[in-house]
């Protein structure tokens, strides 16, 4: 690598820019918003280094790709510069809640360990500044997808359901991109895989295979157990729902093989409260338990969510921009465990039609004043959207925090 082109100017590609300076690679950078032609550097350049959020179609990646112009993401290329070991996390569901869980068990224990990729800092950032550390990584499918050299020691493949169809041309490439992400290990590395869906547990790759779900880690009694001993009571946790469990198996698994303590690990399961807005618990009012669980941009995600609900109980405010999702499989999980449907957003009228009842709302105020006007002393005000923000919000984040600022302003008056 030469000269090189960066294309998304959000955080992870600013931060390339300053990792290929700092090895002294001549560098040019643009976004889409600039109105730069990127066409001026394509004959310059013998690498492209795209944001996450440019999809295949983008004229930029098949110009590219018809000039023989490599074309790669951040995460590959901080991988080239990078010199310790890398733990990768994937999985439609659930990523973001075990990279953290991962992280803090094995710094409960080792020196040197970083978290990044997906999830808050760029890979590129810890390469610049901690170059030989453990660095327990996010993957999405979008980095999967411009891997070819990029090979963790170990990692997780937690969960598959349909998402991201508007990037991926087809639900078999976003599948293949997930699977990309572990497909240069060897036999000297693991990865924990769930062994309760088909597709994830035969995941390719020469990698020793662990199985969470019946195997080697699984759930019995509201006991966890890994390798054979007893691990958590999942009645002790401070994390809420079935799903996140099974999340902290995983986490488990990954720390236990990479030698961590089971005391150390035992300590971080019983501690961890969560991340903000997955699952979140906001408050009691009048005796209505309320969660704010805005990462839900699926309807798999709303299903752990409801899941974890008892039946009858929940108010359920749903809906944002439709990502193509099939909401009528959720239909007999929903009218067991909801009194109320609320819906907002692009795709209500559609989640309506799927699930027969449901108010439609003018937005999440005014979801959020009925929810409080339907709910009765023992009942749940659930907040998991199953859809994206970005039709009234900048991200799940912006959602999620606007949503508990309406639940406190309710609670105030």
């Amino acid at each position: 690598m030469k000269k090189a082109l960066v294309w998304g100017l959000g955080v992870s590609g600013r931060s390339a820019i300053e990792l290929l300076k700092s090895k002294g690679i001549e560098v040019y950078w643009g976004d889409d918003k600039d109105k730069v032609d990127f066409r001026e550097f394509l004959g310059v350049v013998d690498t492209v280094v795209l944001s996450p959020g440019i999809p295949p179609s983008h004229p930029l990646w098949t110009e590219a790709q018809k000039r023989e112009i490599e074309v790669i993401g951040e995460l590959e290329l901080a991988w080239r510069f990078f010199e310790g070991r890398a733990i990768a996390i994937t999985g439609t569901d659930g990523k973001s809640t075990t990279t953290r869980l991962t992280y803090l068990m094995l710094s409960s224990y080792f020196d040197n360990v970083e978290e990044g990729g997906n999830i808050g800092v760029p890979f590129s950032d810890i390469v610049l500044k901690k170059p030989k550390s453990l660095a327990v990584l996010e993957v999405s499918s979008f980095q999967g997808k411009t891997l070819n050299t990029f090979r963790p020691v170990g990692g997780a493949f937690l969960n598959f359901s349909p998402d991201h169809l508007d990037w991926h041309p087809t639900l078999e490439d976003y599948l293949h991109s997930k699977f990309n992400i572990f497909a240069r290990q060897t036999e000297e590395d693991f990865i924990v895989l769930n062994e309760l869906q088909k597709e994830v547990a035969e995941t390719p790759t020469r990698a020793q295979k662990i199985f969470v779900g019946q195997r080697d880690a699984f759930i019995k009694d509201g006991k966890a157990y890994l390798f054979g001993e007893p691990l958590f009571e999942l009645e002790k946790l401070k994390l809420f729902g079935l799903h996140n469990a099974y999340n902290l198996l995983f986490a488990s698994a990954i720390a236990k093989r990479m030698g961590v303590p089971t005391e150390n690990i035992r300590e971080v399961a019983y501690t961890f409260r969560g991340l903000p807005h997955r699952l979140e618990y906001v408050g009691e009012i009048r005796g209505v338990k309320v969660y704010n669980d805005s990462k839900a941009t699926t309807p798999h995600a709303l299903q752990s969510a409801l899941e974890s609900m008892p039946d009858g109980k929940v108010i359920l405010i749903a809906g944002g921009k439709d990502k193509g999702f099939n909401f009528e499989e959720l239909l007999p999980l929903v009218k067991k465990k909801t009194k109320a449907c609320l819906l907002i957003g692009e795709a209500k009228e559609k989640m309506a039609k799927a699930w027969n009842e449901a108010y439609l709302c003018n937005g999440l105020e005014d979801a959020v004043e009925k929810a409080f006007e339907l709910a009765k002393e023992g009942d749940i005000i659930l907040f998991s959207p199953a859809c994206a923000s970005f039709d009234m919000f900048k991200d799940y984040k912006e959602r999620g925090e606007v949503f508990k600022k309406l639940v406190l302003r309710y609670a105030e008056e």
